[in-house]
Parts: structure tokens; C-alpha cells; sequence
């Protein structure tokens, strides 16, 4: 913040304004405080008067030791960055790394003019933005980036040296916006608290696993846990929940007493050298710079604060799942640098961080990285995402599915309130990081018409705290400060949005099995869980419901499209073009039904009824909206804030335009025509531009070109013109049947059978 800010800042609160070197002093002084506590009271999250040994340790007539690692300590703080104008010094010249034009208007491909609207710019979203000269930066990092240096392990990589974990500031929790359970599903909850579904135990190696109800688990933790309360509990000795498995339980040492958890230890340096082989430090340190400035923002795994200070500890690199993930987030941020080391074809953008995904598949063959630890989760994740946009999609289901399986190895599906194993940091790390698991399995499904492999019915894992890194402590949450949005917000909103996306991705096949069997047939109406209004209309309701509870800050309207805060603008227009994804889905699937029940009568194609009419209108309607949105934000030169999901966007929008123009019959639906074609063509327009850096851009620009080819839809474009000098983009093309049908019904059936 600038000294003008905090001079403003102090006249609009009535509170003096800190000097750089004030604010320096009080960090200094929150991250340095020098007070331990014993391990049993910092396990337990109690004072501890620091005693040896310490009244609550007498109390309980337990030990009082102080040999666990703590987190409080800053070694190496000589090696820091000594004021926050130096480290403010350091972010600005790696920031400058990010190109500031990166999928700006005006690049190589040409620049699609943005359809002009008549709209007053005072009433409308994308008025007020389109119209709005602010000048956006190319990256912002977070608000930790600022107390915390951003420091790779480089000038003081030694196997002695260790680093511990630094402190954020203290903070608490902060209330969450919760919709209200009906009394059924009350009443459903509160009879199965008798048995927990779920049993969090720690293997040989000490890593944390969960198991489910059919496992036998559960039943017998709650059995030994009244076992040990009739026979065990001695009269002057309080209570505890012996059922925990944790390992500051003193009766953890009842289960195998012969055995001490043991981990494989890798070599951190032969890893750190592995990477930085392929890798160059300053380099990396511009990624992840990038990553945290950019990509962040989609996926708040992180604590910020944490990450820093694991990225700079040597120790750290010993994990393989830990370099996994900085070299995926390297891969995913190579896409945003135009520096030609991260390409392995220096002309092709495509070729961007090819080599490094090859170091990651070194690293995950390495000993002891299928460990589900936070980082392996992320660090797949991670991977999978870059894959996609790679057009490698084999590799990055199978890296996607693979991230839900140690999600769920990890119990990050199931919350953890029972258990006292984890501190409120990793607590809340496990919640983001099985979110954005969640997220990316329903937009890579829907994007190919695939079913879910994770559904909401599996999971009790809560939202995460509406609480920003900067509050958030290993000993607690919040409080927010009321004045301040908590940026986690947009990221709830997100997740609420694309839980309803399971729903419309929940279509049952036609259960006409091929033999005729007659027990598939009994078993699936006995089988099936899930039945859905054709309709969807519950799934609209909420959404609506949704859409409402959006916070002002991240809201789709005049005021936030017109403020020059990028993170406000970037993250409502991501909301907005989920919410309009989601419709747009709904709206399709209502007259798809209808154009798939007149192939299957024989009706005539130009008997259309109003609400298919009306299906069209309203499908037509949100694909505009997320081709327009998406126009205004790349003529912003914002696009290095948004990511690979924007692709499928736009090639649903693109397919849905396209199945509007193929299907208006009747006179009232004439006027969707015109639009339709300008807003397809710069569909077609913006995949293109994207082509240069996602292979998967141009398959589907490719394959929208093909269908307007077949059609005779007048595209007027010429993809050989955009593909000379490079290979041909990979393709698709429907499969043949074996029923020979009329037009109608060809037509429609290879419209419903492309992947949306």
C-alpha cells in the first residue's frame, strides 16, 4: 500500500496510519515472538505456563516435554529479506516476468471485435466493464507475499539446516452463510450419530488414512471407546475420548507398543538438485511467483504463509510430493511466461513446460511419492489440470482420478471434527484442497459429457472458514476483520455453483441392455438412487437460491464490473460465467428432451411448442452471455487471471449456439439467428487465440469449424490459414450406427451424442 492509501485508509477510519517501518516492526514482532509452549499443551491447543514441567502436565499426571519441533522458530532469519520495501523490491521485478499481454486483444490470431452493445453503461455489468479504462496489473500476489519472502532453498541448501514452520498473524472463526436442512434430513443426521461412517487411523509411516463404514472400522473404534470407559477409567482420572487415534493419545501406545512409526527419508538435495537440473531457481522463483499472482486464485489450496516458508526449507524438498508440486505449478504457470527457457520448442507455445511434465513423472515414480500427503493430492491435481489443456486426455483423467483416490485415501472427503490429529491450518488446507478436487472432477466430466467419479452423497467434509491466510494461525481461525472481505468467498460461491453441476451430469443411459436381462433390468429400479426431474427444475431453484447469496464484493453488477480492484473484476466475471454455464446446461437439457421426443415420434421439425421455444431462447441467452464475457475480459488483457475451464466454457457455448441455429424452425425463433452467428464466430475467434498455448483450444475450434462445415452454417473463417506451419490439431469425428435413421433424427442424434 502506497503512503497516499494509508493516508486515506487513516482518514477513513479515524485510525493513524503505520509507516513502512512501523508495519515491519509489528510483523517482525508477530513472526519472531520467541514463547513455547510443551508439546502436550500445543497439541491440545491450551496455555500452557511454560513451566518444567508446566501445571497442566501435573495436573493429568502426564509427561511435560518439549521435543517436538516448533513453530515458532525463523532460522535463518539473517539469510531474509531485512524490510518490507526490499521484499516489496523483490516482487515487483518477479512480477514483471508475467507478460502483460498474455491473451491480450490484438495478438497473432487477430481481434475479434466485441459486438456492440445499446445497453446504458450505468445498468449494465458488461457495459460498465467494456466501457471502464482502468489499467489492470498482470498479477496480484496475496496479501502473505508481503510479510513473507518468497525464497527457494538455494543459498543455504544444507541436509543440517532445518526450517520450521512461520506464524501468520492470530485470528478467529468467522460465520459462513449455510442453507437450512429440512426436519427429514435433521432427523436422518441425528440417528446416524450414533455411528460414525468414517475412521481416521495412521499407518506404519505415520501418514493419516480413513476408512468407511463397510470396513468394520467404525463399529469397533465406538465399541473399544465404550470398552475402555466401563473398564479403563480409574476415579481420579478424568474422562478423554479414547477412540481418537491421535498420537498425542496416551493410549495410542496400546495398539502395537512394540512398533515406532517409520519413514522412508529421502535425500533433499539429490531431489533439489533433480529439479533445478531441469529447472533453473530464478526461473522457478518466477513461476511460482506467477502461480500465486495468477492461477492461485481459481484454486486456493494454499496457506500462503505455510507454503512460503516449506518452499524455503531444505528439508521439505526431501518429500517427492512436495517437488511434484512445484513442478506442476511450474507446468501450469509456463503457460503465462514468455520466457523461452519454459518452452522445449522455443517457436511453440504448445511446447510449453512438455519437459518438466516428464520431470514430474520422474518424481511420482520416485520412493514414497504415492504418500497421500496434502501436497501429493495438489501436486496430481495440479498435473491433471495442465494435462487437459495439454489435449493429452487419457493422461490427465487418469492424473485426475488419481487425485480423487488419494483424496478419499486421505479421508479429505469426510470432516475431521472428531478427531484431534490436525491443526487449524492443515484443517482447513484439507478442506480447500478436497474442493478443488471436487470442482475439477465436475468441470472435466461435464466438459465430456462423463459421470462423476466423487458425489456429494459420499462427502460430510465442511466449507471452508470464510477466513483470508492472514488469519489463519496452526492454533485457530479468524476473526476476519469485518471491514474486509474474506477473498475465500468467491471460491464458496464457486463450489456451491458447480455442485449443482452433479445433478445435470447425473443422466441415467437407457436401460435396455443389449441381451435383454432381465435381472440388470430388476437390479438397476432397485439400484437407483437418484431420480431427477427431467426438467431440472430443483436444480434451477437453487441455483437461484445460489446466485442470491453471493457476497456484493464478488456479485456480477455495474459497481464491482467498474472498480478497479482486477481480483474483484476477474473473480465475478469467473461467477458470473459458472453461474451462466450451469443455466446454460439446464436450458440445453430441456430442449434436447423435446427435440429427442420429436425424432422419436416422427414428429415434424417445424412443430415447435412454446416451451421449447422457451428452452432455446433462455439456452441462447447464457451462451451469449459467456462468449461476451469472456470477449470483454480478453480485450482487458485479463485472461492470464483465468485458466483451461475457459475453453470448455466456450465450446459448450459454441455447441450450443450451434444446435440453436440447426434448430430454429419456427418464425418467433428467427431473430436468435443473427446474434448467434457473430457471438459463434467469435466463439470459433477466441479459441483460436488460445490455440497458441492450449492444444485442447484448438481441437475444439477445429471441431466447431467441421460441424458449421457440415451444416453449411456460414462460419466464414479458414482454419487451414490458422494451422499452416504446424501439425494438424488431434480430432474427433461421431461414430457410425447401425440403424439407419431419417435426417431429422440423424441430425439430432449427432447433436446429442457430441460431449458438451
Amino acid at each position: 500500500m502506497s503512503s497516499e492509501e494509508q493516508q486515506q485508509q487513516s482518514a477513513d477510519t479515524g485510525t493513524p496510519a503505520l509507516s513502512s517501518s512501523a508495519t515491519s516492526s509489528v510483523l517482525k514482532d508477530r513472526r519472531f515472538k520467541l514463547s513455547r509452549a510443551c508439546d502436550r499443551c500445543r497439541r491440545r491447543r491450551i496455555k500452557c505456563d511454560e513451566g518444567h514441567p508446566c501445571q497442566s502436565c501435573l495436573n493429568s499426571s502426564s509427561a511435560c516435554t518439549f521435543e517436538e519441533p516448533g513453530k515458532r522458530t525463523h532460522p535463518h532469519k539473517s539469510k531474509r529479506t531485512s524490510t518490507l520495501e526490499d521484499r516489496m523490491h523483490h516482487l515487483e521485478t518477479l512480477i514483471q516476468a508475467i507478460p502483460p499481454a498474455v491473451f491480450a486483444a490484438g495478438g497473432v490470431l487477430g481481434n475479434p471485435q466485441v459486438p456492440s452493445s445499446p445497453v446504458d453503461p450505468s445498468s449494465n455489468p458488461h457495459a460498465s466493464f467494456a466501457s471502464s479504462n482502468h489499467s489492470f496489473p498482470s498479477g496480484v500476489p496475496p496479501p502473505s507475499l508481503t510479510a513473507y519472502p518468497l525464497m527457494n532453498p538455494s543459498t543455504f541448501f544444507t541436509p543440517t539446516k532445518s526450517m520450521s514452520r512461520q506464524p501468520s498473524p492470530n485470528a478467529g472463526p468467522s460465520p459462513s452463510v449455510n442453507f437450512t436442512l429440512s426436519p427429514d434430513q435433521l432427523a436422518d443426521d441425528v440417528s446416524r450419530m450414533s455411528l460414525s461412517a468414517s475412521y481416521l487411523y495412521f499407518d506404519d509411516e505415520g501418514y493419516t488414512r480413513w476408512q468407511g463404514e463397510t470396513s468394520g472400522l467404525p463399529l469397533l473404534d465406538l465399541l473399544v471407546e465404550r470398552h475402555r470407559v466401563v473398564t479403563k477409567q480409574e476415579p481420579d482420572v478424568p474422562a478423554q475420548n479414547w477412540s481418537s487415534p491421535a498420537p498425542q493419545s496416551p493410549h495410542v501406545n496400546d495398539w502395537f507398543p512394540d512398533r515406532t512409526a517409520r519413514r522412508t527419508n529421502n535425500n533433499p538435495e539429490v531431489i533439489w538438485k533433480l529439479v533445478t537440473s531441469v529447472i533453473a531457481p530464478d526461473l522457478m522463483d518466477s513461476l511460482v511467483q506467477c502461480y500465486l499472482s495468477t492461477s492461485y486464485y481459481l484454486m486456493p489450496f494454499l496457506h500462503v504463509p505455510s507454503f512460503l516458508t516449506d518452499y524455503g526449507n531444505p528439508h521439505k524438498w526431501g518429500e517427492p510430493g512436495f517437488a511434484a508440486f512445484i513442478v506442476a505449478i511450474c507446468c501450469l504457470s509456463s503457460r503465462h511466461i514468455d520466457d523461452p527457457r519454459v518452452r522445449a520448442d522455443p517457436a511453440d507455445g504448445n511446447t510449453a513446460g512438455t519437459v518438466w511434465f516428464e520431470l514430474f513423472g520422474r518424481l511420482r515414480a520416485m520412493p514414497t511419492a504415492d504418500r497421500p500427503t496434502l501436497y501429493t493430492v495438489q501436486s496430481v491435481l495440479i498435473a491433471g489440470v495442465y494435462a487437459v489443456g495439454l489435449g493429452k486426455l487419457s493422461k490427465a483423467f487418469a492424473l485426475i482420478s488419481e487425485a480423487i483416490t488419494l483424496s478419499i485415501d486421505s479421508g479429505l472427503q469426510r470432516s475431521a471434527d472428531a478427531y484431534d490429529v490436525f491443526d487449524a491450518v492443515e484443517n482447513e488446507v484439507r478442506k480447500r484442497t478436497f474442493w478443488c478436487v471436487y470442482i475439477w472432477d465436475k468441470q472435466a466430466c461435464v466438459h465430456f459429457g462423463r459421470p462423476p467419479m466423487i458425489r456429494l452423497r459420499d462427502c460430510d467434509v465442511g466449507e471452508p472458514a470464510l477466513v483470508d491466510d492472514e488469519y489463519i494461525t496452526p492454533d485457530g481461525l479468524g476473526p476476519q476483520p469485518s471491514e474486509v472481505e474474506s477473498r475465500m468467498g468467491s471460491f464458496i460461491s464457486c463450489v456451491r455453483i458447480f455442485i449443482v453441476l452433479e445433478s445435470i451430469l447425473d443422466v441415467p443411459p437407457s436401460r435396455n441392455f443389449g441381451d435383454g436381462s432381465p435381472f440388470l433390468t430388476r437390479a438397476t429400479s432397485i439400484l437407483t438412487g437418484f431420480r431427477r426431474h427431467k426438467e431440472l427444475l430443483e436444480e434451477e431453484a437453487l441455483l437461484d437460491e445460489i446466485v442470491r447469496a453471493i457476497p456484493s464484493q464478488w456479485a456480477h453488477s455495474v459497481e464491482t464490473m467498474a472498480s478497479e480492484d482486477v481480483l474483484r473484476v476477474t473473480q465475478a466475471e469467473r461467477l458470473h460465467c459458472a453461474e451462466q454455464f450451469v443455466r446454460m446446461l439446464i436450458y440445453r437439457h430441456r430442449f434436447s428432451e423435446l427435440v429427442a421426443e420429436k425424432s422419436y415420434r416422427q414428429t415434424s421439425i417445424e412443430d415447435q411448442g412454446e416451451a421449447e421455444c422457451e428452452a432455446m431462447r433462455l439456452a441462447h441467452s447464457c451462451a451469449m452471455q459467456i462468449v461476451s464475457s469472456h470477449l470483454h475480459i480478453a480485450a482487458k488483457g485479463l485472461m492470464t487471471y483465468f485458466g483451461v475451464h475457459v475453453i470448455h466454457q466456450l465450446t459448450a457455448a459454441g455447441r450450443t449456439l450451434v444446435a440453436v441455429l440447426l434448430n430454429c424452425h419456427s418464425e418467433q425463433l428467427r431473430p436468435l439467428i443473427s446474434p448467434a452467428l457473430d457471438a459463434l464466430r467469435s466463439c470459433v475467434s477466441l479459441l483460436r487465440r488460445f490455440s497458441g498455448r492450449y492444444v485442447c483450444g484448438l481441437r475444439s475450434g477445429d471441431l466447431m469449424e467441421e460441424f458449421c462445415r457440415i451444416t453449411k452454417i456460414p462460419l466464414e473463417s479458414n482454419s487451414q490459414d490458422i494451422i499452416s506451419g504446424r501439425s494438424r490439431p488431434p480430432w474427433i469425428r461421431p461414430g457410425p450406427t447401425k440403424a439407419r435413421r431419417p435426417i431429422m433424427g440423424a441430425q439430432k442424434d449427432s447433436l446429442l451424442r457430441t460431449p458438451i
